[in-house]
């Protein structure tokens, strides 16, 4: 999707980021705007009643706070997150038949950060969506967004590299369990942060392309399935 591609609007945006008074300028001056784009995004008309255009707005503030000219065109980067967002919120709520929003990490730090410079803006945000958002949830995605960036690894990255196909899960599923076969690996991919491959494949039977296409989220659902996040792990298909 191709939406405002003009060099003011990613100078724009690169503006906002720097402070919360430009941030909070800029969304305001954006939420008709964010509306639209949202509607666009799903396919259905959207209101400002609605959970995804307040799904919506914490995405584009996501957007903002990691937006670079390395990533294209500001709102067609924007429209890739929002999308993103409103398909994890759709997932949780086709999980559990409740009304809770799956954010990244990013967006509930303003809860909790003081210092987080966006932190106006998203405390408007979660007092609107306060009665839907599982706490324990909140903080187990706040906790693993930490250690996950110590790895080198963002909730963006795991959008671009999470297995689709079947073929791919499956391939995913076998790294897994040969991570978790006794004596298990895990400690070998703590330390030295990234897969044992060679000994990967010594245990099971599985392409080292696949292994290489999917290493950002094999790392992660190892250090989720290995740590205190059991609300996050039900989304992992595989169980050590």
């Amino acid at each position: 999707m191709t939406e405002r591609t003009t060099d003011a609007e990613n100078e724009k945006a690169l503006k906002a980021a720097r402070n919360t008074e430009n941030l909070n300028d800029f969304i305001r001056d954006e939420q008709q705007h964010i509306l639209r784009l949202t509607g666009r995004v799903l396919n259905k008309n959207i209101t400002e009643s609605d959970d995804e255009y307040s799904i919506a707005l914490m995405a584009v503030s996501e957007a903002v706070e990691t937006y670079d000219r390395t990533r294209g065109d500001f709102w067609s980067y924007a429209a890739f997150v929002i999308k993103s967002r409103e398909v994890d919120y759709y997932r949780k709520n086709k999980r559990t038949g409740e009304n809770e929003i799956t954010v990244s990490p990013e967006t509930f730090g303003g809860d909790v950060d003081e210092d987080d410079p966006a932190i106006a803006l998203k405390r408007d945000i979660s007092q609107k969506t306060a009665t839907y958002a599982d706490p324990t949830l909140k903080e187990e995605i706040e906790a693993l967004g930490q250690k996950l960036d110590s790895f080198g690894i963002s909730f963006f990255d795991l959008a671009e590299c999470s297995p689709k196909a079947k073929k791919s899960r499956e391939a995913c599923s076998l790294v897994l369990k040969a991570i978790f076969t006794p004596p298990p690996l895990i400690d070998e991919l703590i330390k030295s942060r990234t897969l044992p491959i060679k000994k990967i494949l010594s245990r099971e039977k599985v392409s080292r392309k696949q292994i290489d296409r999917h290493r950002k989220y094999l790392i992660s659902a190892a250090l989720i399935l290995t740590g205190d996040y059991p609300e996050i792990a039900e989304y992992i298909p595989f169980k050590p």
